[in-house]
C-alpha cells in the first residue's frame, strides 16, 4: 500500500488534526529487579514507515497515510509520553477471540437446551453513559446490524425473539469486554461507543471488539441457534471515530427533556454499516489512521460515496 502523494505533518497540523499515530517495535535491553527499572529500545516499526533523509533532517514517511513526520516530532513525542505524562493503556478482558467464543458456544448450548444461564468468566466493564464519567469527546462508534430482521421476525415470530434475545445478552456483553458501553439498541441491531484516555488503545478496541462480534456470532451463537432449531442471524458492521457532544433536547410545553449526541463519526459509522455487505466490517478513514500496523495490514479500501455525508473523497476500508 505504499506510494502515492506525501502529507506533510505541518499540514495536518494546520487543519486541527491533533492525533497521529505512530508504531514501534520494542526490545527490553536489560532489567533490574532492585530497582524495578527496565531499559527498552523502541525502534520506528519498519513494517510502516519508509526513511527519507532530506536537508532538513530525517522524515519518516507512513507507508499506509503517506504522512511524512520529522523526526524532531517523533522524539517530541517520546519526550512527552515518557517523560512523566501518564501512557494510557486499556486491553479488552477477552485475551483470545477463539477461545471466548468456543466458552460461549458451550455455555449457550448448554441453556439452550434447558439449562441455566452461565454468564463468562471474564468480567465485563459495566455499562455506562456516554460523558457520564468523562469529558473526552473524541469518541468511537460501532454499529451492528440484523440483516433482513423484519423478514425474520414475521417468518419464525417468537424463534426469533429468542434468537434475538440471546444475540443481543452475547453480543452486548462482549462490548463490556473491551471497555465499550451500548449507546442504544435499535429494535434490529444496536450501536456502542468506546471512550478512553488513550485513543490508540480507543481505536484498537474497537477494530478488534467489532471482529470478535463477528467471531462470536459465527462461531458461537449461531451454531447454537443451529443445534436448538432457532433462526440463524447475519449482520453488517460499521465503525469510525471523532469528535462528539451531547445536546440537551427540551420541551417546555410538555415537559419534555432527553438527550442526543451530535457527532459526525456516529453518522458515519451507521451509514457504513448500511452499505456493508452481509458479514462485512467497514471501518472510516478516521479510524483507519490511528490503528496499529497490524491491524492496518488487515483493511483493503472499498468504493464509498461520501456525498451524502459532506464528505466527498472520505475513504473506508474492509478490515478482516
Amino acid at each position: 500500500m505504499s506510494g502515492g502523494k506525501t502529507r506533510d505533518w505541518a499540514d495536518l497540523d494546520s487543519e486541527g488534526r491533533c492525533r497521529q499515530r505512530f508504531d514501534f517495535v520494542s526490545e527490553v535491553l536489560s532489567t533490574d529487579d532492585a530497582t524495578q527499572t527496565a531499559t527498552i529500545r523502541l525502534t520506528p516499526d519498519p513494517r510502516r514507515y519508509e526513511i527519507e533523509e532530506t536537508a532538513k533532517g530525517r522524515l519518516y514517511i507512513d507507508k499506509f497515510t503517506r504522512v511524512a513526520i520529522p523526526e524532531d516530532v517523533v522524539q517530541q513525542m517520546m519526550q512527552q509520553h515518557l517523560g512523566g505524562l501518564p501512557v494510557s493503556y486499556g486491553p479488552p478482558s477477552i485475551s483470545s477471540a477463539s477461545d471466548y467464543s468456543k466458552s460461549r458456544r458451550a455455555s449457550l448450548g448448554q441453556e439452550l437446551n434447558g439449562e441455566a444461564y452461565t454468564p463468562p468468566e471474564e468480567k465485563a466493564h459495566p455499562q455506562k453513559e456516554l460523558f457520564s464519567t468523562s469529558s473526552a469527546d473524541f469518541v468511537s462508534f460501532i454499529s451492528v446490524d440484523i440483516v433482513g430482521s423484519t423478514s425474520l421476525r414475521q417468518k419464525f415470530g417468537k424463534m426469533f425473539d429468542r434468537s434475538y434475545e440471546v444475540f443481543l445478552r452475547e453480543l452486548l456483553t462482549s462490548v463490556g469486554h473491551f471497555r465499550g458501553a451500548v449507546l442504544n439498541v435499535t429494535g434490529d441491531g444496536f450501536i456502542a461507543f468506546i471512550d478512553m484516555p488513550g485513543f490508540t488503545s480507543q481505536c484498537d478496541n474497537t477494530v478488534d471488539l467489532g471482529l470478535t462480534l463477528l467471531r462470536i456470532l459465527r462461531e458461537a451463537i449461531n451454531p447454537a441457534l443451529e443445534a436448538a432449531g432457532l433462526p440463524l442471524l447475519a449482520v453488517r458492521v460499521g465503525a469510525d471515530v471523532g469528535k462528539a457532544r451531547k445536546r440537551v433536547i427540551a420541551v417546555a410545553a410538555t415537559g419534555f427533556q432527553s438527550h442526543d449526541i451530535g457527532s459526525e463519526a456516529l453518522n458515519r459509522a451507521v451509514k457504513l454499516q448500511e452499505n456493508a455487505q452481509t458479514g462485512q466490517f467497514l471501518i472510516g478513514q478516521a479510524l483507519y489512521e490511528l490503528l496499529h500496523v497490524g491491524w492496518v495490514e488487515r483493511c483493503s479500501p472499498v468504493p464509498f460515496d461520501g456525498e451524502p455525508l459532506g464528505a466527498p473523497g472520505y475513504s473506508v476500508y474492509q478490515i478482516t
